[in-house]
């Protein structure tokens, strides 16, 4: 009998283990399920039968080793709790910290930005039973910070043949976007995630397909052509990469010759000078004063020591074209392979254009200084800043570099 009365005092134990159990896999699933109800209960009659077992004990209630009983069950079912609610918060709101010295795991800023602004839900349909490891891991990177406005599902095409017809499903591995009545294939056919970044599905696709379904306007940025501009077209020179990039991020990219046109187009979001080999003429000018001071948007990439013949119209904004070489003579180039007159920059200004570059590291071959003065009316933001070990170099021959 003496065994007997041991082995039950360890009995109750059972009771906050069936309880605390139960309790957590309710908080973490969020939904109380019968599984769940009856770790509870069977907890509850486990501690229940414990005490009335004891309570025929005489005078069980009055010993001291009855108070002590107590305590330890009331701290044992503290414990418990707090370990459900710690497990519960774990579960719901994780944290991940990619100590990666590129940061490879993590989502680029401009992805969680679109994200968490979300005001619609969109959802990735992934046709592949396989469920491959490397996709579900990116999916389930913008689920942490869509949250309920970005869902995804797998799909088996053979288990549910109306879901693949509706999307006229033709081979394993197509993804699509969906978000309200509006779908848009992300990837068609082959593998859902190659190794290849041009041909699995990737961050850069994603987040693009995100921005255009999401987009209700499409930006038209006009690339000039003629005196001699870099062609958008491949081979030597041509610069057919930044038509492609703009094209995935939804962009209308066209052409424009203003010779042949004396004037910016009224669509035109923002107008791209590739390189020039012949300056400006005087009805060229006049056609670019326009198009900016009815709000246009210009880019200008000039060689150094390239005259454009823009230094009045730039002066007007207080920019002027300095005529020397940057060089950087910081060395960090060198672990890429590269030499002084690519200088690599990881300052950038507070700007729209920039706020996403974050510590990166950026390059810029045979790029020429900028001067700025101040003029009323026009607010001047640097983008970039070359390190403190730059300067701008007019004797290419010099033994510095």
């Amino acid at each position: 009998m003496k065994i007997r009365k041991k082995n039950w005092k360890y009995v109750f134990l059972l009771g906050p283990l069936l309880i605390a159990a139960g309790v957590t896999a309710a908080l973490v699933s969020g939904v109380w399920e019968p599984l769940t109800v009856g770790l509870v209960i069977a907890g509850t009659v486990t501690i229940a039968l414990w005490l009335l077992y004891l309570s025929y004990e005489q005078s069980f209630w009055g010993r001291r080793s009855t108070q002590a009983s107590t305590n330890a069950l009331i701290a044992t079912l503290a414990v418990f709790v707090i370990l459900g609610v710690i497990n519960f918060i774990a579960v719901r709101y994780p944290v991940r910290i990619d100590l990666t010295e590129s940061q490879q795991f993590t989502l680029a800023p401009q992805t969680q930005q679109i994200l968490r602004n979300l005001q619609q839900t969109v959802k990735v349909w992934v046709f592949d039973p396989t469920q491959n490891p490397q996709i579900k891991e990116l999916l389930q990177s913008y689920k942490r910070e869509g949250g309920e406005k970005f869902q995804f599902e797998f799909v088996d095409p053979l288990a549910q043949p109306g879901k693949a017809r509706e999307f006229s499903i033709t081979s394993i591995g197509e993804v699509y976007l969906q978000s309200g009545d509006k779908k848009q294939v992300l990837q068609k056919g082959g593998t859902a995630f190659g190794s290849d970044p041009n041909q699995g599905l990737s961050e850069i696709k994603l987040t693009n397909g995100l921005e255009e379904i999401l987009s209700t306007r499409v930006a038209t940025v006009y690339f000039l052509q003629g005196k001699g501009a870099r062609p958008l077209k491949e081979g030597q020179g041509g610069i057919q990469q930044a038509e492609k990039a703009l094209k995935d991020k939804y962009y209308n990219a066209q052409t424009l010759n203003l010779t042949e046109r004396k004037e910016v187009p009224e669509d035109a979001d923002a107008l791209i000078v590739p390189g020039l080999e012949k300056p400006f003429s005087d009805t060229e000018i006049k056609a670019l004063k326009a198009y900016l001071d009815r709000g246009g948007s210009l880019l200008l990439m000039v060689d150094p020591a390239m005259d454009t013949g823009l230094d009045k119209m730039l002066q007007e904004w207080g920019v002027k074209l300095d005529t020397r070489l940057a060089i950087d003579a910081s060395g960090t180039g060198q672990r890429f392979g590269l030499g002084p007159t690519v200088p690599t920059v990881r300052r950038y200004g507070e700007h729209p254009i920039t706020q996403s570059f974050g510590n990166g590291i950026s390059f810029y071959p045979f790029a020429r200084a900028v001067e700025t003065s101040p003029v009323e009316g026009i607010e001047e933001k640097p983008l970039i800043w070359t390190s403190q070990e730059s300067w701008a170099e007019s004797d290419l021959t010099t033994k510095k570099l």
